[in-house]
């Protein structure tokens, strides 16, 4: 699996292949480590990696957020499948005015969060699509109301399809 991590405003890629029963290739922007995986208890986690043994308390502080305790040392760390960070970035880099909300993909309407009329936040989760046996969130990229809601649930959408239109706030 891909993921990118962002640790104090910067992104780094990380690869994680499986390559035995709680072992690990991790490859950190290039950089390749050997990780032997093990959880103690929960949160805390036993790691070797490259044959140095480490405890890290790992804490979820909220949506792909997670504080991290290694060594009396403190991390908050942001981590984030590399494939939803770009789709992410394609629905809802600097939104503004009123927004045409399309499928990103072909697949099923799973569930409306969000029905015309109502408000909704940046960031919250307007719908959930079904593809590929993927439960995808379909979030706001503004801060607005739902104006015209034209998903239905159970529904098959195409890629590219309308599937709301978001006015925004009035200030």
């Amino acid at each position: 699996m891909n993921y990118v991590a962002t640790f104090k405003g910067e992104d780094v890629r990380v690869k994680v292949e499986e390559s035995g029963p709680g072992l690990y290739r991790v490859r950190v922007d290039g950089e390749e480590f050997e990780v032997d995986f093990f959880s103690v208890q929960e949160n805390i986690y036993s790691l070797i990696i490259d044959h140095h043994s480490y405890e890290v308390d790992i804490d979820e502080v909220g949506r792909d957020q997670y504080s991290v305790l290694l060594k009396n040392d403190h991390f908050d760390v942001k981590i984030v499948d590399e494939k939803k960070k770009k789709l992410a970035e394609k629905l809802g880099a600097g939104a503004s005015g009123r927004q045409e909300i399309k499928s990103p993909m072909a697949g099923n309407i799973w569930k409306l969060m969000k029905n015309q009329g109502d408000s909704v936040k940046e960031g919250e989760v307007l719908l959930i699509l079904e593809a590929m046996k993927m439960e995808n969130e379909i979030r706001s990229p503004i801060e607005g109301v739902v104006t015209s809601m034209a998903a239905v649930e159970g529904s098959a959408v195409s890629a590219g399809a309308l599937l709301c239109l978001l006015n925004p706030v009035e200030n």
